[in-house]
C-alpha cells in the first residue's frame, strides 16, 4: 500500500477534527444570546448525560479496531472478517446503552425536564457505529471525511439561521447539532465497502476480541469520569448558572483540544505499523518529531487562551459570561497535560499493547478528579471544576510518562520546549502591548493572534526550532521547484 505523508494526513485530521467543531464555534455567539445561561446550561447539562452513556456504546472498539486493522488492513478478507465482528459488537454495545438511557431517562425524577433533549441526542449512539470512522483511519483516509464533515456543517450553519429564533427553539437547534456531527455516517458507510465487506454476524471471537476491548473501554470510562461529571456534578452542587459558564470555558478548551489531538489521531495508525516492525532506531525518530511537533503548538496555544480569556469569551458567548475567565485560564493550563497524556497512550501504550497501563492510569486520574470535585465544586464552582480537571490531568500525565519511557531510547524535547517558552514570551508581550486596543472585538482578536503568531514563529526560527526549520525548508524548497517550472 502506497505509505501517505503525515504532514498531509496531519492537515487533512486538523480539518476534520474543526469540522466538527466549527459549527458550535459559529453559532455559540448566536445560540448563547438567544437561549442564556440557563437555558444553554440545560442543553448542555442533557447533551453531557447522552455523551456518558454513548462512551459505554463505543466501548473502546475504535481505538482497538484501528489498531488490530492497521495491522491486516492489507488482507481484505482478513480485515473484513475483523471489521464485521468489530461492528456486530458495537451495535450489540449500543441497544444496550441505548435501553440503559431510556430506562434513566423516565424512571429518574431528575432527568424528566431533559427527556426530550436527552432523544434526541440519543441518535448519535448508533450512528457513530454506522459511521465506521476507525476504518477510515486505517486507511489513513482523512481527506474524504474531512470534506464529508465541512458539508454538512455548512448545511446545519445554514439550517441554525433559518430555523432557530427564540428560546424554545432549542429543541430545533438540538436536532440540528445532531445533523451536523453524525449526518454524514450513512454515507461513510456505504462508502466503507471500497475497504472492506461489512456486516452483521453472529460469530464473533469474544475470546480475542473483549479483553483488549474492554481494558480500553474501562480506561474510556475513566477518563470520561474527569470529562463529563465535572459538569454533572457542578449541576447538582452548582446551578445551571454555573453551567452555563463553565460550559463556555470547557467549548474552548475542547476546540482547541480537538484541533491539536488532530496530530495524535494521524500518528497512532503509523505507530503502530512500527511497533509491529520493531524497527528501534524509526519509532524513536518518529516518536521524537512527534512530540516536538506537538510541543511546537501546545505551548502557545496554551499561552494565547489564557491571556485572551476575556476578548475569546466576550467574542463567542458575550459579557454575560465574563466570569468564565478564571476557569478557561485553568483549563488552559490542562491543555499541555491532557494532549500528551494522549500522545503517550495512543502512540506508545496502545501500539505495544500496555492497555493495562491505560487503564491504570486513566483510573487514578479519574479517582483523583471525582474525589476532588466534592472539595472544591461547593467552595469554587466552575473554578473548582476546572481545577480538579488539571489536577487529574497532570497525575495521568505523569503516571504514563514514567512507563512510557523505557519503549524509546531518546526523546529530546527540553530544547524545544525551552524554543517554545521562548516563543510564547513574545506572544504575551505582544498581547501586553495591545491589552488597550479599542476596536471591533473580531477585528481586536484578529490583530491580536495575527501578530502573535508572526511573532511567535520569527523566534522560532530565530531559535532554529527544528520542527518549524524543516517545514520550512520543505516549503521554499517546493516553492522553488514550481517557480523553476514556471
Amino acid at each position: 500500500m502506497e505509505k501517505k505523508s503525515v504532514k498531509i494526513n496531519a492537515l487533512f485530521s486538523l480539518i476534520q477534527s474543526v469540522s466538527t467543531i466549527i459549527f458550535p464555534l459559529i453559532t455559540f455567539p448566536y445560540i448563547s444570546r438567544i437561549f442564556g445561561v440557563e437555558q444553554l446550561g440545560k442543553y448542555n447539562y442533557a447533551k453531557n448525560f447522552v455523551e456518558i452513556f454513548a462512551t459505554i456504546a463505543l466501548l473502546g472498539i475504535p481505538t482497538y479496531g484501528q489498531r488490530e486493522g492497521a495491522k491486516v488492513r492489507d488482507n481484505h478478507k482478513e480485515l473484513s472478517n475483523l471489521m464485521s465482528e468489530l461492528f456486530s459488537l458495537s451495535m450489540l454495545s449500543n441497544t444496550i446503552a441505548m435501553v440503559a438511557l431510556y430506562l434513566a431517562t423516565f424512571v429518574v425524577n431528575t432527568f424528566h425536564s431533559y427527556a426530550v433533549l436527552i432523544v434526541i441526542f440519543s441518535v448519535t449512539i448508533p450512528m457513530t457505529t454506522i459511521g465506521m470512522s476507525w476504518l477510515f483511519v486505517i486507511f489513513e483516509d482523512y481527506n474524504f471525511t474531512a470534506i464529508l464533515g465541512i458539508i454538512f456543517n455548512l448545511l446545519s450553519v445554514a439550517a441554525m439561521f433559518v430555523f432557530v429564533h427564540k428560546r424554545t427553539d432549542i429543541y430545533i437547534y438540538a436536532f440540528i447539532t445532531v445533523i451536523a456531527s453524525s449526518g454524514s455516517n450513512i454515507i461513510k458507510f456505504v462508502c466503507s465497502k471500497k475497504y472492506c465487506d461489512i456486516k452483521l454476524t453472529f460469530h464473533i471471537n469474544f475470546r480475542k476480541h473483549m479483553k483488549p476491548i474492554l481494558l480500553m473501554f474501562s480506561a474510556y470510562i475513566s477518563v470520561m469520569i474527569y470529562n463529563k461529571t465535572d459538569t454533572a456534578l457542578l449541576g447538582v452542587m452548582g446551578t445551571d448558572y454555573n453551567v452555563g459558564i463553565y460550559s463556555v470555558s470547557t467549548k474552548v478548551y475542547n476546540l482547541v483540544k480537538s484541533c491539536l489531538l488532530a496530530l495524535s489521531n494521524v500518528l497512532q495508525t503509523r505507530a503502530v505499523i512500527l511497533a509491529a516492525q520493531g524497527n528501534q532506531k524509526k519509532s524513536d525518530e518518529f516518536l521524537s518529531k512527534s512530540f516536538n511537533m506537538m510541543m511546537t503548538f501546545v505551548i502557545p496555544c496554551m499561552v494565547g487562551m489564557a491571556f485572551m480569556n476575556k476578548d475569546i469569551i466576550f467574542f463567542i458567548a458575550g459579557k454575560d459570561y465574563l466570569e468564565a475567565g478564571p476557569s478557561m485560564i485553568i483549563l488552559s493550563c490542562s491543555l499541555f497535560f491532557a494532549l500528551f497524556s494522549t500522545m503517550h497512550s495512543s502512540t506508545i501504550l496502545i501500539p505495544y499493547g500496555r492497555e493495562k497501563v491505560t487503564l491504570d492510569g486513566a483510573i487514578i486520574g479519574a479517582v483523583v478528579n471525582l474525589l476532588l470535585n466534592f472539595i472544591f465544586i461547593p467552595i469554587w464552582k466552575e473554578n473548582g471544576a476546572a481545577l480538579t480537571t488539571l489536577i487529574a490531568e497532570t497525575t495521568v500525565f505523569l503516571i504514563y510518562i514514567h512507563i512510557t519511557k523505557q519503549y524509546y531510547t531518546h526523546l529530546n524535547g527540553i530544547r524545544t520546549m525551552v524554543q517554545c517558552i521562548i516563543g510564547s514570551c513574545g506572544i504575551v508581550l505582544v498581547l501586553f502591548m495591545f491589552r488597550n486596543l479599542e476596536i471591533n472585538i473580531f477585528i481586536r482578536i484578529f490583530v491580536k493572534v495575527g501578530v502573535s503568531v508572526i511573532v511567535y514563529f520569527a523566534l522560532q526560527i530565530v531559535t532554529k526550532n527544528q520542527i518549524v526549520m524543516d517545514t520550512l525548508y520543505n516549503i521554499l524548497k517546493k516553492a522553488k521547484v514550481k517557480v523553476g517550472k514556471k
